[in-house]
Parts: C-alpha cells; sequence; structure tokens
C-alpha cells in the first residue's frame, strides 16, 4: 500500500496558482495491530510477551518524562516545553496562565523510512464524514451489536457537527423499513475523530448508522456511513 495523495490550491501562496498535496490515506492501526505485525506461527515471542515488554518500556519512558527528562530513541524522541506568557523575568509558573506541554518527533530510524514510501496521486477525495469504527461498550463489540440507551464510540475523520442542527447528528436507519432515529441529548464527546455518546433507545432490527455533519456553514448536508449494518437484539 502507498500514502495516496491529491493537490488543492495553495491558500498560504502570494500568486495563488501553486498547489499542495493532502494525504487521504484513512486506514488507522492499533498497537494491538502492530504485535499482529511482529507475532506469527514459529515466532519466539508471545503475543502477551510483546504486550508485556511493551508496556514496561512505555511505563519507563513516562517515568523519565515526568521529572522533564527528555528521552531520545531510535523511534521518536520526546521533550517537554512551557507554553505560555510571562509577565517579567521574576514571575514563576502558573498552571492557569502557562502549560506544559510535551512534544515528539521522528526518531533517526523512523525517518529512514520517509524515503521507503512510495506515493500514488489519487482523485480528490469529497469532503464528508468517514466512518471507520463503531465501538459498543456493553457488548465489548467493534462494528456489530448495539446495546440499546448503553454507551458508544464513533472513530473516523470529520465526525463533528453543529449539535443545535437537527439536520445534523448520528442517525441510526432501520435497514427494514427505512425509519430514522436521531441521537438526541445523549452526545459526550463531539470531536472531528471521536464521537461518544449513549446509544438511543431502539427496537430489535439492523441498522444503517450514519453521520450527518454541514459544510459551508452548515449550508451543504454531507453524509458519511458505516460499512456494513448494525443490529439491535
Amino acid at each position: 500500500m502507498s500514502l495516496n495523495y491529491y493537490l488543492v490550491p495553495n491558500q498560504m501562496s502570494n500568486n495563488g496558482d501553486n498547489f499542495i498535496a493532502v494525504s487521504s490515506n484513512t486506514q488507522t492501526y492499533t498497537i494491538e495491530d502492530v504485535f499482529d505485525e511482529i507475532v506469527h506461527p514459529g515466532s519466539t515471542i508471545t503475543k502477551a510477551e510483546a504486550l508485556a515488554t511493551f508496556e514496561s518500556l512505555t511505563d519507563g519512558i513516562m517515568k523519565l518524562v515526568r521529572r522533564g527528562n527528555s528521552v531520545v530513541t531510535p523511534l521518536v524522541n520526546i521533550r517537554s516545553d512551557i507554553k505560555g506568557v510571562f509577565e517579567t523575568d521574576e514571575s514563576s509558573y502558573d498552571s492557569s496562565r502557562q502549560q506544559v506541554v510535551v512534544n515528539m518527533s521522528p526518531g533517526l530510524r523512523l525517518r529512514s523510512v520517509e524515503n521507503e514510501i512510495e506515493v500514488t496521486k489519487v482523485t480528490p477525495q469529497k469532503r464528508e464524514p468517514k466512518l471507520f469504527h463503531y465501538y459498543d461498550n456493553s457488548s465489548d463489540s467493534s462494528d456489530e451489536s448495539i446495546t440499546p440507551e448503553k454507551g458508544a464510540r464513533i472513530t473516523g475523520d470529520m465526525l463533528k457537527f453543529d449539535e443545535g442542527d437537527t439536520d445534523q447528528g448520528i442517525f441510526f436507519v432501520n435497514t427494514d423499513d427505512g425509519t430514522e432515529t436521531r441521537l438526541d441529548n445523549s452526545l459526550l464527546r463531539n470531536m472531528p475523530s471521536e464521537l461518544i455518546f449513549n446509544n438511543p433507545a431502539l427496537p430489535a432490527g439492523n441498522y444503517e448508522l450514519q453521520v450527518r455533519t454541514g459544510l459551508l456553514n452548515g449550508s451543504s448536508i454531507r453524509t458519511g456511513r458505516l460499512s456494513g449494518t448494525l443490529t439491535v437484539a
């Protein structure tokens, strides 16, 4: 697989006649997927051992960072900084005015991968919500079951919507009769890459999950759909 890209006008250009690349890859992998890459039949390390090693390594790095140290690894470099303005040279750190932030940059080995990534030019994507996965907390399932009135989460891209616009939001569409149920007053997190909410009280059946967002100040509604159907038993 390659790094897919398309071109858009460069808004920062003075003459406005050149373009910049926008990455259009949407596949996201978790640490579990990484373990699957390194643990295979005949491997000398098990998935449990890989997880334990990762947790130990992560814990060690976090301990060093908590002490204000910088950490340099082949994969990533980590250092802490302070954001904010101090009024005088005698001022001290105030968490209500300044903020400690952790900055990361690629390590030497990760930078070496840059020259190995293949690129492919593609047709520009339509700007619309993209739903990667639906997670149901009660059933501990992904892209399968809906537990009415219990917690759930959607991951994706361009998911954030105007909660005050009834044309926008999270919609459960019954695939048998086409009835729509819009999530109402149960949204806990509304971000471009993640929506957290409590499922509505849905009757048994199969549902298509949609997220509808407004572009250009809500004048144009775009709909993203989760691949496959979800089921209320």
